[in-house]
């Protein structure tokens, strides 16, 4: 009997309960879990899940694996106590539940003796080998129902700028496809940089219009700089910048870490499930060293250790529909 670990690793996010059904329904298959990502495998008591229990809890924002952020891997030590913990509980693959940092984790685990592989979870969905990661679209989706709330509040008091701050770290995903499911009039990108005379114009505009009010979505990594990514509030500088300029009131919103536990949406659920399917095909087939990852629809996997450190780019596709909508220039 194939015996697996399974950890949460970075910051958390919707959509993974619903990958760890499949793993746990297995009959020739222990699954055992650990909390606290990398660190929790020396640190923390090994637990099973029931697989009633993930059933129940595929809906939930509440994950069965606690995340954390982990120092052990990037340390020879920490990685030796790492694999020694899971030798002495006789597990055959680890499987990791992260992004960008988890993965260069997941690859030094595995090239030391570690049979590892890797799903991709972060909101940011920013990780070059894979179209999507799981969270992101329950991240969009919270972006998008604050701005249709947004959206009656300015039409019902109209006079003022209305700012959201969308996370994503230093990649612009989540805000760029919350503002067009919102129907932003604008939206700030980290790798689209603003003609700051051009939203000036275009949100005089949008004031000057028969609805009188201006919505305007603010990645974070376009507020902050590299040293406070991560930190809420960064646009609140942004906005005052705009209130002079204009002469107009700008409110903020910063949905924050709702963004980060979001009830999951279906997008994430199927990816969740198609995800933890391919990870079990891989583990029959002793395919381990790999990143699980979705292109067109259809899961995809890729060795660890040819991921480069890329993030992914924006969609084309819907930077030129902002381009259209007048949300960017």
């Amino acid at each position: 009997m194939k015996r697996i670990a399974i950890i949460a690793s970075g910051g958390d996010a919707a959509g993974i309960n619903s990958a760890i059904l499949p793993l746990i329904q297995q009959d020739n298959y222990a699954v055992v879990a650990f909390h606290g990502g990398y660190d929790g495998i020396v640190q923390q008591d090994a637990f099973t899940l029931m697989p009633e229990q993930v059933r129940e809890a595929v809906a939930s924002n509440r994950n069965l694996l606690r995340s954390a952020r982990s120092q052990l891997p990037w340390q020879a030590e920490g990685r030796r106590q790492i694999r020694q913990r899971l030798k002495s509980l006789a597990i055959d693959v680890l499987v990791v539940f992260g992004g960008g940092g988890s993965l260069q984790a997941a690859n030094l685990l595995n090239e030391e003796g570690q049979p590892t592989l890797l799903l991709p979870m972060t909101i940011d969905n920013d990780i070059g080998y894979t179209e999507y990661t799981l969270g992101f679209g329950s991240a969009v989706a919270v972006v998008t129902q604050a701005l249709d709330q947004l959206h009656g509040t300015a039409h019902n008091m109209p006079g003022r700028i209305y700012m959201l701050e969308a996370f994503g770290a230093e990649s612009g995903h989540v805000a760029l496809s919350g503002a067009l499911a919102g129907a932003a009039h604008a939206v700030i990108l980290p790798e689209h940089p603003v003609d700051w005379l051009w939203l000036l114009t275009r949100l005089k505009g949008c004031m000057a219009g028969p609805y009188g009010y201006g919505i305007v979505v603010c990645a974070e990594g376009s507020a902050a700089s590299k040293a406070v990514v991560g930190s809420q509030g960064g646009s609140l500088a942004l906005g005052q910048q705009i209130a002079a300029a204009l002469d107009a009131p700008v409110r903020h919103t910063l949905p924050g870490y709702c963004q980060r536990a979001a009830i999951p949406v279906v997008e994430d659920r199927l990816a969740a499930v198609a995800l933890g399917h391919s990870v079990l095909q891989a583990v029959r087939e002793g395919n381990t060293g790999v990143a699980i990852g979705m292109a067109r629809g259809r899961t995809l996997s890729v060795p660890l250790r040819e991921i480069a450190k890329e993030k992914r780019q924006l969609d084309p596709h819907l930077v030129v529909a902002a381009r259209n909508l007048q949300m960017i220039n």
